[in-house]
């Protein structure tokens, strides 16, 4: 089961020094690991909670040195809930499925650039709704496409103040006839407009997720590696952007140990818990922190066969 969260929540205050910047949106880089590339098999999910956390965060700059070192407080983010349905409706022999996630979150990385004010309090982060997923699934292969949107929802201080249309593709490859083995990639490209209440466009944004992972428990659980890449691909523009502070496009990476365990009750699979520890690294233009992923999704299976 494929878990989404966003984070929301430092605006900028006062901007200091010719440090070169980029505007965020609400794609982060590590929210989907282990199985990226697999839709689930037809039913209903709710995961609940899903939760992401960002720990002494670090401003890097253009060259990829360190400007400042830990320039807010932890960031914190609950989903709650995502919603996800799959039904056995076939759309040129895929799974139709949806989704739905409401995020509440205690702030937003807005803009990388000296100098940000958190704000404290949780509050309502944007929605983010996919009304289109569908999945495919073969003997060596599972392949995922989907669109989805970021409507600018959040209660103040906790959004971005725009619509975002996102385009998300990927697949996850089994090394053996068991599925024992598998590697998986999801691309999502984040194609942002201008904000409601600046004269400022977002550049587009890459992020790949994924990772690798062994099968046990009867291929009920996964353990392995996870991965995470993001990069501007396009630059920001609009004259509410300060001209003292130069746009640079940014990145970041990340990895690490990643696990999804099945709870049972009953001798019955009824949740399943994921867990990802990412370190990050090789941020340029980009905050940048160790990342905590986890969260617990509860599904009830249709009573039909892929």
């Amino acid at each position: 089961m494929k878990i989404r969260v966003a984070t929301l929540a430092i605006l900028p205050a006062v901007f200091t020094g010719a440090i070169e910047a980029q505007y965020q949106n609400n794609q982060q880089p590590g929210l989907v690991g282990l199985m990226a590339g697999t839709q689930p098999a037809p039913g209903f999910y709710v995961t609940l909670p899903a939760y992401w956390r960002l720990n002494d965060i670090s401003l890097y700059g253009s060259q990829g040195n360190e400007i400042a070192k830990n320039v807010t407080a932890d960031l914190s983010v609950w989903a709650l809930p995502v919603i996800t349905v799959v039904t056995p409706w076939k759309i040129l022999g895929a799974n139709y499925g949806a989704s739905y996630t409401q995020w509440i979150t205690n702030g937003v990385l807005n803009v990388a650039a000296l100098s940000v004010q958190p704000r404290i309090g949780y509050g309502f982060g944007d929605i983010y709704v996919q009304p289109v997923i569908l999945g495919w699934h073969t003997t060596h292969a599972d392949v995922t496409a989907a669109y989805g949107f970021f409507a600018p929802t959040g209660s103040q201080g906790h959004g971005f103040n725009m619509w975002t249309n996102e385009i998300a593709f990927g697949t996850t490859l089994y090394a053996d006839q068991g599925k024992k083995f598998n590697v998986s990639t999801m691309m999502y490209y984040d194609i942002n407009q201008k904000k409601n209440n600046q004269d400022i466009k977002v550049g587009d944004i890459l992020t790949l997720d994924g990772g690798a992972a062994f099968a046990f428990f009867k291929g009920a659980a996964h353990a392995g590696a996870a991965y995470s890449a993001q990069w501007k691909v396009t630059p920001d523009s609009g004259s509410g952007i300060p001209p003292f502070i130069p746009i640079s496009n940014g990145r970041v990476f990340g990895v690490g140990p990643s696990i999804q365990m099945p709870v049972f009750a009953k001798g019955k699979n009824v949740a399943l818990v994921s867990f990802t520890y990412f370190f990050r690294t090789g941020a340029k233009t980009n905050f940048n922190a160790d990342m905590i992923v986890a969260s617990v999704t509860f599904g009830h299976l249709f009573n039909v066969g892929r």
